[in-house]
């Protein structure tokens, strides 16, 4: 993650010839942003020791580019929703659903996989956000569908960290729509190796020749929130591995989103 230092005497790099026009133009900014009440032309000239004529020019190009607003009743500067808008683009880089949504749409395109979020809902896991890679062949889901929970990878995560007793274990397994039903002994053993790695893994039993890879976003007890892949078992294709470091990432800038269910 790049750390951006605010701008300060500090840290500012030196000079060798300041522009004095853009240096007058900043000023007069950060004056207006001192201020709660806006300011009269003399007042911001007398402030920053500039003259009047030139802070009026600088004024009226920052009002001509959205930065400033003049009311011309009183004759009064402030601050324009201009500078909101230059920045907007800055401040989206700390917004946690933001860096979560472009590490989501990174995975899926560098990984060739279909990586999504699913959320529990009752007896079932929802899709909250999906991206896709750009390949001619991919896995396509529908935001707002909805599985049974211990269906394929992540059903294996519910199952290994939820406190369900055998007959629920077992009775929810039968009602998952299985491509190939596993034997049940050895679904239960993958649910102790999700238990002890935290990652679920289907091979094939949801839908032939597609391999599931599920983390959880939740550090500890049942996953609300679950970060899958789904991709063709290909030979050469992404290795598992390398799936599950990423899908980690995904999941910890996830876990990061104000108001959700993990948070």
């Amino acid at each position: 993650m790049n750390v951006v230092l605010p701008v300060s005497q500090e840290n500012r790099p030196a000079l060798a010839k300041p522009v004095g026009a853009v240096t007058a133009a900043l000023e007069i900014l950060r004056c207006l942003g001192r201020h709660a009440e806006p300011r009269r032309l003399s007042e911001i000239a007398r402030e920053l020791s500039l003259n009047p004529s030139t802070a009026l020019n600088i004024l009226r190009t920052l009002e001509h580019e959205g930065l400033v607003a003049l009311d011309r009743d009183t004759r009064r500067y402030g601050l324009a929703q201009g500078l909101a808008d230059l920045a907007a683009p800055l401040l989206a880089r700390d917004d946690p659903q933001r860096r979560f949504t472009l590490a989501l749409e990174a995975s899926a395109a560098e990984l060739g996989v279909t990586v999504a979020l699913w959320r529990r809902s009752g007896d079932e896991v929802e899709l909250q956000q999906v991206a896709e890679s750009d390949a001619a062949m991919r896995i396509a889901f529908t935001v707002g569908r909805r599985l049974p929970m211990f269906l394929g990878a992540m059903g294996r995560l519910v199952a290994a960290r939820g406190d369900f007793a055998p007959e629920a274990l077992r009775a929810g397994f039968d009602r998952v729509p299985w491509a190939t039903t596993p034997d049940y002994a050895q679904w239960l053993a993958e649910v102790a190796t999700a238990r002890e790695a935290g990652v679920g893994i289907d091979r094939g039993y949801v839908n032939r020749g597609v391999i599931g890879i599920a983390v959880p976003v939740e550090a500890d007890g049942p996953p609300n929130s679950i970060i899958a892949a789904a991709m063709f078992e290909v030979e050469g294709g992404p290795d598992p591995v390398t799936i599950i470091h990423r899908l980690k990432t995904v999941a910890a800038l996830a876990a990061e989103i104000p108001g959700a269910p993990h948070a």
